[in-house]
């Protein structure tokens, strides 16, 4: 009853810049799915758009006119059969033709088109054309001035108007480059009675965690003027079970269901705190005997609660409580893995996910001004544990909602990405967007027009996710308080502590930040070598280059006469970005970045459950540059500041912070209940331990505990440039963490040299100084999964790494003591 046939594959591709081409004899053979950047680079017609300067090259692409059209056959249609053009995907502005005949339109790039080509489609050869383009064209005379925010050239891009990707307009970390094609699979559909449009599996908990309960949604058309009988069935292939219901199919679009509980099921947990136990689930629905449609989602059992009781002592709690056991949530921000979206592939998402994993990241949060990422990403999160906070598609801009259109458009695109990601266990907060409720608040947008887009935040959005998926929590956009309460507030909802990492880079005081639930803050610093080296032609590879400028992060453009992230270079090494070459500014500028990420986690975490999150800005990146946010470059590589991060993540971590006249040691731990040794005190970086204290310690389960205190006269009385306060955590001979507080800036401490020693013994690499060795860098390729890399050693303490046989031989490529002011 019902048929697809695939049009995947060979397209012809032409260009019209509405005097010149257009015609299919002038075009290229591509394929469908894809993107015409993407086909162009591979017909040799572009240069790579992501290295060198090349992006400037493809600007072009954007401003042009694209037809895509192939012939395919089709049977003959039925008496009472109908039949759809379906695209997965379309970026972004789109007329569809069908043997000439335009049969739809389409401009949103985050659902579906479907096009009703009953009337238009022939027995045997037909040619469908698919015009597109960026959205320029079709946006053109839209209106900006009352919405701007002066953000990315809103007046040109007119983005405000488009639904396609924020960042690709131009981001702080993005370059412009707007992305044209069908990036989704084609194909014809034909139904003669009822049409299978799609399938939500919810499963929720009783309170008792004793009994799941699932409920498999159908999402289905009836194409006749009469009810037809039916039957929906839901399996369930882990437990055997199956159930039936008996639907009538009425007219129209409409939702059917069928339910089925499930008794003392397997729980799903985040990564760290327990197995992530799936259940397939498939549902069938069938009229007399003929299977309609059939499709499978994979769901899991658990309950999500976000805790914002009231807190003891100021504001409100935020904490994701998982079956009942809150989370201390570790991760970044995800953006686009590519600005070409058609390559984001699964493998792509499985490396980015298995390296979140190497981090020990549990979380991540999928930001406003991206994408709905594809499935594989949210079937990875699934499978290994990572939570996800997913928000649509908005940043950084007001967007008129008050437009009925745009409105209408949105409610599709909202409720399709509701309906298609519901299943997943993973997911656990929808959030209406990125920063626009703190910029009525406090960026002075409250001129021209005046929340135009508050209906879709706070009535709409809320309204969808209530109707379409119960299970999850929804607020209105990040950061957000609650109790009509300035929305980035520090003692309730989630913030944005950007009080650090802009103009300000003393990444020491995070020391004295508190957040209920950090979702967005961070340090600049470098890609990996290789991917630095990428952004860069041979005749340009030196700091503020042309080249340089282009795959910078803008940040450096936003300051006076010295860019911010160069200022923080100063000021923490006393040395000067022009005078470096390239492999040592990937050097220091990762060991500052990675010591400003590491100071921002370990603030956090030493204050769990006062602070319930440490989630960075941001975790990858989306084309290879030489200054960035990140931990894992475009090309995958670990940055430099990924091992910092990745030890301020582990499970179980020492933290040694001052706090007044007292060093305080605390130890956070994730995991049960454990017993550990504690050595701590004072070292001097020329090699001896003035004061050394070793402690047995109880390390309670999912809780950071303080551990030790000493007063902070013993350390000023020493001196605080010669000296720095410690932590080692043992089990037994085996070390644990180890942790040390550094209070002057880098450059203004008594830094001795420090001579390495390195030996190999039983699959181990030994490193040992009798001196403080400051950020030991073994590589900075970032293409090894090495156990650590810039890291500090302690006077005779020697720290011990796995290290494969098959491996070379350590090469210490740099460590830190020659940064000295003057």
């Amino acid at each position: 009853m019902n048929t697809r046939l695939d049009l995947n594959g060979k397209w012809r591709m032409s260009y019209f810049d509405t005097q010149r081409g257009g015609r299919p004899e002038h075009g290229w053979d591509v394929v469908v799915p894809g993107e015409v950047h993407d086909s162009l680079v591979t017909l040799g017609l572009l240069d790579e758009p992501t290295t060198e300067l090349n992006c400037l090259k493809a600007r072009w692409v954007e401003e042009t006119l694209w037809d895509f059209r192939r012939s395919f056959n089709a049977p003959a249609l039925a008496p009472g059969q109908r039949a759809w053009l379906c695209f997965g995907g379309l970026d972004l502005a789109a007329t569809i033709t069908v043997n000439g005949q335009e049969v739809g339109r389409h401009a949103n790039a985050f659902y579906p088109c479907r096009v009703d080509v009953t009337s238009a489609l022939l027995a045997g050869e037909n040619s469908v054309v698919v015009r597109l383009e960026s959205g320029l064209f079709s946006a053109s005379d839209k209106p900006t001035a009352s919405f701007e925010t002066g953000n990315n050239l809103q007046g040109v891009s007119k983005r405000q108007w488009l639904r396609t990707t924020a960042s690709s307009h131009g981001w702080d970390w993005s370059p412009r480059l707007l992305n044209v094609g069908i990036h989704g699979d084609v194909a014809l559909e034909i139904a003669e009675t009822v049409r299978w449009e799609s399938l939500v599996v919810l499963a929720t908990l009783d309170a008792d965690q004793q009994t799941g309960h699932l409920t498999a949604r159908v999402f289905a058309e009836g194409l006749t003027d009469n009810e037809i009988e039916g039957t929906l069935t839901i399996a369930v292939e882990e437990t055997g079970q199956e159930a039936s219901v008996a639907v009538t199919i009425k007219p129209g679009e409409q939702r059917l269901e069928a339910h089925l509980s499930v008794k003392q099921p397997e729980l799903w947990w985040p990564a760290g705190h327990g197995a992530q136990a799936r259940y397939t689930v498939t549902a069938t629905l069938s009229v007399a005997d003929e299977t309609i449609g059939q499709d499978t989602k994979r769901v899991g059992f658990r309950q999500v609660r976000i805790n914002q009781d009231i807190h003891p002592v100021a504001g409100r709690n935020f904490i994701v409580e998982v079956n009942g056991k809150p989370i201390f949530c570790k991760g970044g921000n995800f953006v686009p893995a590519d600005i070409l979206f058609a390559r984001i592939d699964r493998q792509r998402y499985v490396t980015l996910i298995e390296r979140a994993l190497e981090a020990h990241c549990n979380f991540m949060r999928v930001w406003g001004g991206g994408l709905y990422e594809g499935d594989d990403f949210y079937e990875q999160c699934d499978e290994h544990g990572i939570l996800v906070w997913q928000e649509f598609i908005f940043a950084c801009t007001r967007y008129p909602g008050h437009d009925e259109a745009f409105y209408t458009d949105v409610k599709r695109e909202a409720t399709y990405q509701i309906r298609r990601l519901a299943h997943h266990p993973s997911l656990i907060v929808w959030c209406g967007n990125n920063e626009m409720e703190w910029g009525v608040w406090s960026w002075n947008w409250k001129q021209g027009a005046i929340m135009p887009d508050h209906g879709i935040f706070h009535h709409l959005l809320p309204l969808l996710v209530q109707d379409e998926d119960t299970t999850r929590y929804y607020q209105p956009s990040s950061p957000f308080s609650p109790d009509l309460i300035e929305p980035n507030d520090f003692e309730r909802g989630d913030q944005h502590p950007w009080v650090i990492g802009f103009g300000e880079t003393d990444f020491r005081k995070y020391r004295e930040v508190s957040c209920r639930f950090a979702d967005e803050g961070g340090i600049l610093g470098p890609n990996a070598l290789p991917t630095v080296l990428a952004c860069l032609p041979e005749h340009m590879r030196t700091p503020h280059s042309f080249a340089w400028l282009v795959h910078d992060n803008s940040v450096a453009s936003w300051g006076g006469d010295v860019p911010f992230p160069d200022t923080m270079l100063e000021t923490w090494l006393g040395k000067r970005l022009p005078e470096m070459s390239i492999e040592e500014y990937v050097y220091w500028g990762g060991a500052v970045q990675g010591a400003g990420l590491a100071e921002y986690i370990k603030n956090f975490r030493r204050r769990m459950f006062d602070n319930a999150a440490a989630v960075f800005w941001m975790y990858n990146d989306c084309w290879p540059t030489v200054r960035s946010w990140t931990i894992v470059d475009y090309y995958l590589r670990r940055t430099p500041c990924f091992w910092p991060v990745r030890r301020a993540f582990a499970p179980v971590i020492v933290v040694v912070t001052r706090e007044e006249e007292t060093v305080s040691i605390y130890g956070v731990n994730e995991g049960e209940t454990r017993q550990a040794q504690l050595r701590y005190g004072l070292l001097a970086l020329a090699g001896d331990y003035p004061s050394d204290t070793t402690i047995e310690v109880n390390l309670p389960a999912n809780a950071s505990t303080l551990l030790a205190e000493f007063p902070a006269a013993q350390w000023d009385a020493l001196g605080v440039e010669s000296h720095v306060a410690f932590a080692l955590l043992l089990d037994g001979t085996r070390e644990i963490s180890r942790d040390c507080l550094l209070l002057p800036l880098f450059k203004e401490m008594r830094w001795p040299a420090a001579e390495v020693r390195v030996t190999r013994r039983d699959g181990k690499a030994i490193f040992a100084s009798d001196t403080f060795a400051w950020r030991v860098c073994l590589d900075l390729d970032g293409e090894t999964a090495l156990p650590d890399n810039f890291f500090d050693l302690y006077p005779g303490i020697p720290t011990v790494l796995d290290w494969a046989e098959d491996w070379a031989e350590p090469k210490i490529f740099q460590i830190g003591n020659s940064c000295r002011e003057g």
